[in-house]
C-alpha cells in the first residue's frame, strides 16, 4: 500500500492516518474500549514510517479519541459520536428503477460467497465494482437472497441486481434507502482510485417481501465528485 501515492496534495502524511482512524471512531466504527492495533502493524497497514503512526497517534490522543496503557496498548475512548437529523422523503419504487436505468455502468463482480443468516436462511453475498467510461464509478456491498439468485446466476453476476429484480417480477412489499456521507479509506480508495480521505456519498439500500423479510440489501459508495442528485418535486395548484 502506497499512501503518499493516495494522500491528498499538501496534507501530511501523519494527518492522512490520523483522519482515517478518526473517521473511524466518531462513526462508531471503532467502538469505546477497542483496542487499537500495536504500532507495528499501523506501519505496516499504512505503509508508512514508524514516526508517521507515532505522531498521528499522539495528536488522536490529544483530541480525546484514544488512550494509552503502558503494557497494555491503546484504545478508543467512548466519545460522543454526532447524532444526524434525518430528512425524510416518500418516493415510488419506480424511481429507484429509472435512477438505476440512467447509470450506465458496466459490473466487475469481485468476491462471490454464501452466508448463513442467525434466521437460517441462505443469502449469496457479492462484492463487486460499477464502472462508467472505464473509470471507477461505485463499489457495491451486496446481500441476494440465495434462492432468487438461483433463478437468474449469470445476470446478477454481470448486471446491476436491482434491474434484474424487476425483469424477473420479483415482488418487492417495501423498499428504503438511506444516504449519508462517508470518507475513503485505504480499500476503498484503491478500489475507486480516489485520493484517501475523500468524501464518498454512502447509499444504503434495502428490499423486503411481503412478509417482511430482507431479499436485498447493498451499501454503495460512490466519489462524491461523480455524483449529485437532482429532485424535482411535484406542486398542485388550486
Amino acid at each position: 500500500m502506497n499512501l503518499q501515492a493516495m494522500k491528498r496534495t499538501a496534507v501530511p502524511l501523519h494527518a492522512e492516518v490520523a483522519e482515517v482512524l478518526r473517521h473511524q471512531i466518531v462513526s462508531g466504527e471503532l467502538c469505546a474500549g477497542t483496542k487499537l492495533p500495536a504500532l507495528r502493524e499501523l506501519t505496516e497497514q499504512f505503509g508508512v514510517a514508524r514516526m508517521t503512526v507515532v505522531q498521528a497517534m499522539n495528536s488522536l490522543e490529544e483530541e480525546g479519541l484514544i488512550e494509552k496503557h503502558s503494557g497494555r496498548g491503546t484504545f478508543v475512548k467512548d466519545v460522543k459520536v454526532p447524532s444526524r437529523h434525518t430528512l425524510q422523503m416518500k418516493a415510488d419504487i419506480s424511481q429507484i428503477y429509472t435512477m438505476v436505468d440512467q447509470l450506465e455502468v458496466s459490473v466487475s463482480q469481485k468476491d462471490d460467497v454464501i452466508e448463513k443468516s442467525p434466521e437460517g436462511r441462505y443469502f449469496r453475498a457479492m462484492s463487486r465494482i460499477h464502472t462508467r467510461l472505464g473509470k471507477p464509478f461505485c463499489q457495491v456491498d451486496i446481500k441476494l437472497d440465495d434462492d432468487l439468485f438461483d433463478r437468474a446466476p449469470d445476470r446478477f453476476a454481470t448486471e446491476i441486481v436491482v434491474s434484474v429484480l424487476r425483469d424477473l417480477g420479483v415482488t418487492v412489499d417495501k423498499a428504503r434507502q438511506k444516504v449519508t456521507i462517508a470518507y475513503a479509506d485505504f480499500a476503498m480508495a484503491q478500489a475507486l482510485g480516489i485520493k484517501i480521505n475523500s468524501a464518498l456519498f454512502r447509499v444504503q439500500r434495502e428490499f423486503l417481501d411481503d412478509a417482511g423479510a430482507l431479499i436485498y440489501s447493498a451499501t454503495l459508495f460512490y466519489p462524491g465528485d461523480l455524483l449529485e442528485m437532482e429532485m424535482e418535486f411535484a406542486t398542485s395548484t388550486v
